[in-house]
């Protein structure tokens, strides 16, 4: 049985079954750079995989069309590793993986340690010590609702730890309150959302964070999204 947007789960994690039919992943495509902005200004080695962890990945539908975007603009070989917090969500990328020599998905809550340990552990087999990109499209409120200030630049700083690009997507003050509303409906509230901090300038925290506490520069920021989201990118 899919996931309503009303269901409480979904409401609190963001974790919609039917995320895509009401958020086109060919749309965000189009917004992504081209090769340029992906790769370093100097290659360590043309012939190894390009490697890519994909935070939030819901069913995998944009992960698939991110992989083969990617292939196409760099020609490379690309490797994904989706990640996502819903075992069903998963299960479905994993049923409809059109590249499972190239894309794998495993459960993972990035916000537990133990958890993480999978995504180190797929980087270690890789024989890697950071991706060459991770994506976070759509997924910092999520965080940040769940796991307040503190979380959110936590999350932040672990991935750009292992990252050599960091593509963030952040949702503006408005997501918020409407997914404050959602769960209020639905039952449910956000018991650090009064408490957050970052609030109606969310965005620029975010940039000001990645740019001056964790020394990233800003590669591209893409035009806004039907939702009024950008696409930014820092290396």
């Amino acid at each position: 049985m899919e996931i309503r947007n009303d269901d409480p789960g979904a409401v609190q994690y963001g974790n919609f079954m039917n995320y895509y039919q009401f958020n086109s992943a060919s749309e965000r495509v189009k917004l992504l750079p081209d090769k340029d902005i992906w790769l370093p200004a100097v290659l360590e080695d043309e012939k190894r995989p390009y490697l890519v962890l994909d935070v939030g990945c819901n069913c995998g539908v944009f992960t698939q069309m991110l992989h083969s975007y990617l292939e196409d603009r760099l020609q490379r070989s690309v490797q994904i590793l989706g990640v996502d917090i819903d075992e069903r969500l998963i299960q479905r990328a994993k049923e409809e993986n059109t590249c499972p020599g190239k894309i794998t998905y495993e459960c993972v809550d990035v916000m537990n340690g133990s958890d993480f340990e999978t995504v180190l552990s797929y980087l270690h087999s890789q024989e890697r010590q950071k991706f060459d990109a991770i994506c976070c499209y759509s997924i910092t409120m999520w965080i940040h609702l769940n796991h307040h200030d503190e979380g959110l630049k936590l999350f932040l700083r672990s991935l750009t730890h292992l990252s050599e690009l960091l593509v963030v997507e952040p949702q503006p003050w408005k997501c918020y309150q409407r997914a404050e509303k959602r769960l209020k409906k639905a039952g449910e509230v956000f018991p650090l959302f009064l408490e957050l901090k970052w609030r109606s300038d969310v965005e620029k925290q975010i940039d000001i964070y990645l740019e001056q506490t964790l020394d990233r520069r800003k590669m591209f920021e893409s035009t806004p999204t039907k939702w009024q989201r950008r696409i930014c990118f820092f290396r």
